[in-house]
């Protein structure tokens, strides 16, 4: 157990190595039965290819296993019913299969079990995309009827309880024409009303919500006065309002000019709605005045990276850059900063403060920003870099065996970001260095934070918890 920092008062544990490959991903840890297990899965797969390691309540690895499914689609690992289950589903050239199994942390995911069943349409199969938690006993999930040009897109909403039963069963036909590349996600209230988030692409985003649950079911499309929707990001606040936040790009560029939120109550009604044109701090930071006269006043090639409350119910969206570079024939992976945008509880603007930052690395794994769970403070955490090119190597104040050392920032009432030095003292194996992988494997969960810590050589990796 380290601290990280005197202020900080955030405690680190960390397991025990395990070998990592740079073929897989780290992407989920689940706290079950006082173990904690991570889970990761190849980069690139059509199927289910993932890696299991198990670590007990000393954070030793005490099971691991390959899960090799060569003919079945992975669709999630969920902590469901005070169970773990691995879904895929497996199309045979008639039907579509949604299947689960249970897992046994002594030994591997038991055998598999049906849970849903959709024909086939004209050969086509159908498409299921999971919820993201409970509600009372009961979870649910959508089935994407197959491709139909022109025609207006098929879906069921389907529930079960704990016992993993069907209880309910919905068929909708969206207004919309299907479009051949859709994007939908099933957003689930603090009330349990089930929720469509869907996106496509036709000359710019466009976004809808619907309310399902019922065979006539409201709709509403997110859409902002004479401006482009360029990404969003979403939760349900206290009041079971959806909150929806994001940029707006340029008419001619899709690139963030502005930012916006909107608040809905439970039956999509729009209660509130705020745009702002980025603020000339936030721009200035990232783009010098000959490239705004190049390339216009928005921001490029940013993503929305986290969209959350405080304490107090104030709003924070965190936007980082990330690109690529070539220098010298080499392919460079890059961050010039990240910024942060404060709404109060009303979701009217407070404040933007950017960091700029020079991140550059040819591994992806160490770009980028991470925030920790608390709903007591907002800290962002990342990797400095730049120390990597200091002769005598990372300063002895970012603590023993730091690959590239790690800060964090936080922020005044006023906005102003106060960089602090993380002293972490990481576990290590002979002369071996870590650093973290900057993102979050729980992201959602109200308990301890899980993190994947990577040595440079990116042969093993060890879980990080913070609490």
């Amino acid at each position: 157990m380290v601290s990280l920092g005197m202020s900080q008062k955030l405690n680190l544990s960390f397991s025990q190595h395990v070998p990592f490959s740079k073929d897989y991903k780290p992407f989920s840890c689940l706290s079950y039965n006082s173990n904690n297990i991570l889970f990761q899965k190849k980069i690139n797969s059509k199927y289910c290819d993932l890696k299991v390691n198990v670590f007990d309540s000393h954070l030793d690895n005490i099971n691991h296993f390959n899960v090799i499914l060569n003919d079945e689609k992975f669709l999630g690992i969920k902590h469901i019913f005070n169970m773990i289950y691995l879904f895929t589903s497996f199309n045979n050239g008639v039907e579509t299969i949604l299947k689960y199994r249970e897992l046994d942390v002594n030994s591997n995911f038991l055998s598999p079990k049906n849970l849903f069943v959709e024909k086939n349409k004209s050969g086509y199969p159908s498409n299921y995309i999971l919820s993201e938690k409970t509600f009372e006993n009961k979870f649910h999930f959508l089935v994407e009827l197959p491709f139909r040009n022109g025609k207006q897109e098929d879906i069921r909403t389907i529930t079960i309880n704990n016992k993993l039963n069907i209880v309910n069963e919905v068929y909708n036909k969206l207004d919309l024409l299907f479009a051949s590349k859709r994007n939908n996600k099933i957003l689930l209230s603090n009330n349990g009303d089930v929720y469509l988030l869907k996106k496509f692409w036709k000359k710019g985003n466009h976004f809808y919500i619907y309310k399902l649950g019922q065979e006539t079911i409201s709709d509403v499309r997110i859409k902002l006065n004479n401006r482009k929707i360029a990404a969003l990001d979403y939760f349900f606040n206290s009041a079971d309002e959806l909150v929806i936040a994001g940029f707006y790009s340029s008419p001619i560029r899709f690139n963030y000019e502005g930012i916006f939120l909107l608040r809905y109550d439970e039956n999509l009604n729009l209660v509130h709605e705020n745009q702002y044109l980025l603020t000339e701090n936030i721009v200035q930071a990232f783009k010098s005045s000959k490239e705004v006269k190049e390339s216009g006043f928005g921001l490029d090639k940013f993503i929305i990276k986290d969209f959350s409350l405080d304490n107090t119910g104030n709003y924070y969206l965190l936007s980082e850059n990330i690109s690529k570079t070539t220098i010298k024939e080499e392919t460079y992976w890059v961050s010039s900063g990240f910024f942060v945008i404060k709404f109060n509880i009303n979701g009217n603007f407070v404040w933007a403060s950017p960091v700029p930052l020079n991140q550059q690395h040819k591994e992806l794994n160490f770009i980028g920003t991470f925030l920790v769970n608390s709903n007591n403070y907002k800290r962002y955490f990342y990797n400095d870099l730049q120390n990597l090119n200091l002769r005598k190597g990372v300063p002895t104040e970012y603590g023993i065996l730091n690959y590239c050392g790690t800060k964090y920032v936080e922020f005044t009432l006023a906005g102003l970001p106060q960089e602090n030095i993380n002293f972490i003292n990481f576990p290590g194996k002979d002369s071996e260095k870590y650093a973290f992988l900057p993102n979050q494997l729980n992201p959602n969960s109200n308990g301890p934070s899980y993190f994947a810590v990577l040595n440079e050589k990116s042969t093993n990796i060890m879980l990080a918890i913070a609490k």
